[in-house]
């Protein structure tokens, strides 16, 4: 299934294009606030946002991972992006998300991973998912679980690039 365009009540969840590239490294791709735990690096020129989005739209049909961009529907402007990917280690799928600065504390990021869940039920027929977040930063804990997410164990996962580790909290969703 191809990667669909989702909608809530203020955000437009659509795939990026490398046209966003600008867009996103300025509002949270070069943050190190922002990929401070998260799996990717902080993008070092726009170059590094343009190839991850080229790969995003090459993906777009993989039936294992899922991304979004999350676009605030009054200023059309990229917030912040997400999505689901199955993780063979735990047998389920995994979700991931992150928003910039100035939109945290306001619910957007909650908001944007509920429709992402509701697709990945709705359409995708899954039950159960998984996710983690560094111990260091107990704010995505609490989005994880407003959304029913149950914690489970204490964990470590690492960068893509292998580069940082992180002690974190797993917690699972069965539905």
């Amino acid at each position: 299934m191809t990667t669909p365009i989702l909608e809530t009540q203020r955000i437009l969840l659509r795939p990026g294009k490398i046209s966003d590239a600008q867009a996103v490294y300025n509002n949270w791709g070069s943050d190190p606030e922002i990929s401070k735990f998260m799996r990717w690096n902080t993008h070092g020129s726009v170059d590094e946002t343009i190839a991850w989005l080229t790969e995003a739209e090459a993906n777009i049909s993989d039936k294992l991972s899922y991304n979004w961009l999350f676009v605030n529907k009054k200023t059309n402007e990229p917030m912040g992006s997400g999505g689901v990917f199955y993780n063979k280690t735990q047998d389920m799928f995994e979700i991931g998300y992150c928003i910039m600065k100035s939109c945290w504390g306001q619910g957007l990021a909650t908001e944007a991973v509920k429709e992402i869940l509701k697709f990945a039920v709705d359409e995708l027929g899954e039950t159960k998912f998984f996710a983690c977040h560094a111990k260091e930063n107990p704010t995505s804990g609490r989005i994880l679980e407003k959304l029913g997410f149950v914690y489970k164990c204490d964990g470590i996962y690492s960068s893509f690039d292998g580069s940082r580790v992180f002690d974190s909290r797993e917690y699972f969703l069965f539905v």
